[in-house]
């Protein structure tokens, strides 16, 4: 969400998104909600219902050796599952965002939401906290 935000707010594509654990590298959006146990998977339509189209992004892990190719490395992973080298990262911070997975459409609306006015936040200010 946070990446697909930013970039369309700015013109760029300077933001990239990246997991601490993911299982299905390379695996889009859309191929996790259809593969998905989850009923509740909720993120696309959340999105499209706003105008954003994010199907086709891929899953990809975000590792140590790239750390340095970003100014702010923003986690919404809860801090004791990240890796310690991420969060003593300089360039490490740390959003309070509550993950929807398995929850009904109004609390992936509302993640959604709180994402937008953060990244919002950041391009207005440059600062991400």
């Amino acid at each position: 969400m946070a990446k697909a935000f930013y970039n369309r707010l700015t013109g760029t594509e300077d933001a990239d998104a990246a997991g601490t654990s993911v299982k299905e590298i390379g695996q889009t959006l859309l191929e996790r909600k259809q593969t998905s146990t989850s009923k509740n998977f909720y993120l696309l339509d959340a999105m499209n219902d706003i105008g954003y189209d994010i199907s086709d992004a891929k899953r990809e892990p975000l590792d140590k050796g790239t750390l340095n190719k970003y100014e702010w490395v923003i986690n919404m992973a809860l801090p004791h599952l990240s890796p310690n080298w991420l969060r003593e990262a300089n360039n490490y911070v740390y959003w309070d965002v509550k993950d929807p997975r398995g929850q009904d459409y109004e609390a992936t609306a509302h993640v959604r939401d709180d994402i937008f006015e953060r990244v919002k936040y950041l391009i207005e200010t440059g600062n991400p906290i």
